[in-house]
């Protein structure tokens, strides 16, 4: 696993989302991508500066700070190892990249809590339309 590159559990993930943290020029850089609604949301010094919900596998984010061009890239590097990437580009130079997966030790999910997921989505979509059906 790389320097830059962190573990964290599922449950995790849906309750907490990926983070990312960035430093330039004084400036920290806060990325967050949801791990439930696929919202993403930038912040500089604790001041959100762009958001936007994509479930797309790569999606960025622009901005503009001190006479720079910032872009922030979101990249699913892996769905069956859950992870995710994040590059810092400023001027479109490459500065930075973070990396974060759901797997352990960087394998990929098992068959178990592909079964699971799958399982939770079968239910949520059989709720999701009685709900339609008995108020529409």
């Amino acid at each position: 696993m790389k320097k830059d590159e962190q573990t964290v559990g599922m449950l995790d993930i849906l309750r907490n989302g990926f983070w990312f943290y960035f430093t330039h020029n004084n400036h920290e850089i806060a990325a967050h991508a949801s791990g439930f609604s696929g919202r993403e949301t930038i912040y500089v010094d604790d001041s959100k500066v762009s958001t936007k919900l994509s479930w797309r596998f790569k999606s960025g984010h622009e901005f503009q700070l001190d006479g720079h061009q910032y872009r922030v890239v979101f990249d699913v590097v892996s769905i069956w190892k859950g992870q995710i990437a994040c590059h810092l580009y400023i001027d479109d130079k490459h500065v930075e990249t973070n990396e974060h997966a759901m797997a352990i030790n960087n394998t990929k999910l098992g068959w178990k809590t592909f079964f699971i997921m799958f399982a939770a989505g079968l239910v949520f979509g059989a709720l999701s339309a009685y709900l339609v059906k008995l108020f529409v």
